[in-house]
């Protein structure tokens, strides 16, 4: 899924692992700050498009992902417009932040390339795992590699 791709792949998407992210617009900025202790323990950015079916099918499988690790910040990057994220929040019950950001500055600013997509952010700001989600179970095999990543 992430790690033990062929080049040129979905695994190439993302900022690499290990690297800090830099440079962020200042309306996103935020999503660097580290956690105070007994916060969050990590930080899960999740990137999707208005127009991606398989986007849209991951919208419910959110509130599993953000049930099951309580601990993680959540952050969701999107192409749709404030009206549409009104809705998500009102429909689906988030409470974490929702970002309107277009897939070109996916790609500059977190190297995305393919959606929908997730980066796992530890407590240290860096990236511990990456990629391709389609559903919750999916999210639970990265954050397995996650927890390979701050093991080692």
């Amino acid at each position: 899924m992430s790690f033990n791709r062929k080049p040129g792949g979905s695994a190439d998407s993302g900022p690499p692992i290990g690297s800090a992210l830099a440079d962020l617009p200042p309306h996103i900025s935020d999503i660097g700050v580290l956690a105070e202790p007994g916060e969050a323990t990590g930080t899960v950015l999740l990137f999707v498009s208005a127009y991606c079916s398989h986007c849209i099918d991951l919208l419910p499988h959110i509130d599993a992902m953000t049930r099951r690790h309580p601990t993680f910040a959540f952050r969701l990057f999107s192409t749709a417009d404030e009206d549409d994220h009104r809705s998500m929040v009102e429909y689906f019950g988030w409470t974490f932040p929702i970002y309107s950001l277009d897939q070109s500055d996916m790609d500059a600013y977190f190297a995305v390339t393919y959606l929908p997509f997730v980066i796992l952010i530890d407590d240290l700001g860096k990236v511990a795992a990456k990629g391709v989600i389609y559903n919750a179970d999916e999210f639970e095999q990265l954050v397995k590699d996650y927890a390979r990543h701050a093991l080692a």
